[in-house]
């Protein structure tokens, strides 16, 4: 082909394209198993429209074209594979071509279009049209001015052209002051949606993130629900095959604190499900307490409550209390020393029999287990067990007979003494002639020997007594 052939480029333009899809991920689907309708794809192709000419003259007829893609003027990379297009009809010099590079062969970076022509009829070499023709971006690419990718670094980035981290491949940015929202949606076109966020690698689905348009309720889904944030507020984690919460490296600080519940802190099992341990603590434990409680600043009535037995093998209290119930027509006040008359029925809910009592008084002194601290009352509590939940309370007031009464049987107490006798400190005291008091023990000086009776002995004393009470403080230790 003899004569210098010149293209200029009338006009040109760049789609591009991509598939979208309504996704939905019921437990029993993954994010691939889409019952969506995908929409039809915009393609790579784009035409291309030049204008021939041959040693000046307009050219004519049929031509056989190569299209080559190069990012730059000169030399440069080739950008996807060579498109040929043969026996183009050429009108006036005009001819028209769609080309396609494929996917990703438009980065970011600017493009160049080599053009080699022969006549259609030949089979010889190509020509080498020069210069390269510059591609030109689309009406559809300058929609997009905030909008950033980099094919050096396979970075897309809106409202910013750099990386977080070196290994980000896509990025938002919004651009506003504080206390303002910024990022973005995922949104599916039914209000009745599951709109997700997966995790993928080397092409298979590993984990996502779901909202539930029918629920209203979050979920993280990775081999199963694992965590689920419910619309009505709470956090519910599981299941799990060992443990649904684990909480550890936090030295200097609490593993779970609960602040303000208006009703159970921590509520564990649920019927008919039966676990082994409602709280358990393995061996070696924590390396200081494995419960603590406090109610001193909520001014509760019990630390730790239970209507069951508790077993330990060691105890370390300032006190220990026994539940006991109030006999015969007497009424029992704070501080007077009670012995047992009998036994019944416990609170509600227990297993057990509590003894019943009545005030101790001489001259035998037999059957003495307790000195009275409280009255205690059986006070309703209705919520998740039912109506008919109860929760012993101390009240105020003398305990009537029938009524539930709280015996220090060890530890320090104040404890009602005979008006007629005066105690001191470190003297042992034992049950008086009259009803519910102590008095201490009676010595007789024995052929110079100092003889005590042998009365049982329910404490010793820790001070004076106090005039206005009538009380004095005992340490009380029962057998």
């Amino acid at each position: 082909m003899n004569g210098k052939r010149t293209v200029i480029a009338l006009a040109n333009a760049l789609l591009l394209g991509g598939a979208f899809a309504t996704p939905a991920l019921p437990q029993s689907m993954t994010p691939g198993d889409s019952g969506g309708v995908v929409e039809a794809l915009v393609g790579t192709g784009f035409t291309y429209q030049g204008f021939l000419t041959q040693s000046g003259v307009v050219a004519t007829g049929a031509w056989d074209f190569e299209f080559l893609l190069f990012d730059a003027a000169a030399g440069g990379a080739q950008q996807g594979p060579t498109v040929t297009v043969g026996d183009l009809a050429t009108t006036a010099g005009v001819f028209t071509a769609t080309l396609d590079f494929g996917a990703g062969v438009f980065g970011g970076g600017a493009r160049w279009l080599e053009i080699r022509v022969r006549p259609g009829a030949s089979i010889g070499a190509y020509s080498t049209l020069a210069p390269r023709q510059s591609v030109a971006p689309a009406p559809m690419a300058l929609s997009m001015p905030n909008l950033y990718t980099s094919e050096a670094t396979s970075f897309v980035g809106v409202g910013r052209d750099f990386r977080i981290s070196g290994n980000e491949v896509f990025g938002v940015r919004y651009i506003g002051g504080a206390d303002q929202y910024g990022g973005m949606y995922v949104e599916t076109s039914d209000a009745a949606g599951w709109p997700f966020y997966g995790f993928a690698t080397n092409g298979s689905f590993r984990a996502w993130t779901y909202y539930n348009g029918t629920t209203s309720d979050w979920h993280l889904y990775n081999a199963g629900l694992r965590l689920t944030v419910p619309n009505e507020g709470g956090l519910r984690i599981g299941p799990s095959a060992d443990y649904s919460l684990v909480i550890e490296n936090t030295t200097g600080s609490d593993g779970i604190r609960i602040l303000d519940t208006g009703d159970d802190s921590i509520q564990i099992g649920s019927p008919p499900d039966v676990g082994n341990y409602g709280v358990y603590i393995p061996s070696p434990g924590v390396s200081t307490y494995g419960l603590w409680s406090n109610t001193a600043n909520a001014s509760g009535e019990w630390a730790l409550y239970s209507v069951d037995n508790i077993q330990a093998g060691n105890v370390f209290a300032a006190g220990e209390t026994q539940i006991a119930r109030v006999a015969g027509d007497r009424p029992l006040l704070g501080g007077e020393v009670v012995a047992a008359t009998g036994f019944g029925a416990g609170v509600v809910g227990a297993h057990d029999f509590i003894p019943q009592v009545g005030a101790a008084a001489g001259p035998d002194r037999l059957g003495v287990i307790g000195v009275v601290r409280t009255r205690m009352a059986l006070v309703p509590r209705p919520g998740k067990e039912g109506e008919d939940a109860f929760a012993l309370e101390s009240l105020p007031g003398p305990a009537e007979p029938g009524d539930f009464v709280a015996l220090t049987v060890r530890g320090v107490t104040w404890v009602r003494i005979d008006r007629a006798e005066s105690v001191e400190a470190g003297q042992r005291l034992t049950v008086a002639e009259d009803e519910g008091t102590v008095r201490p023990l009676r010595t007789r000086s024995l052929e110079g020997m100092e003889v005590t009776e042998g009365t049982p002995v329910i404490g010793v004393a820790l001070g004076p007594v106090d005039d206005e009470s009538g009380l004095v403080p005992v340490y009380v230790k029962l057998p």
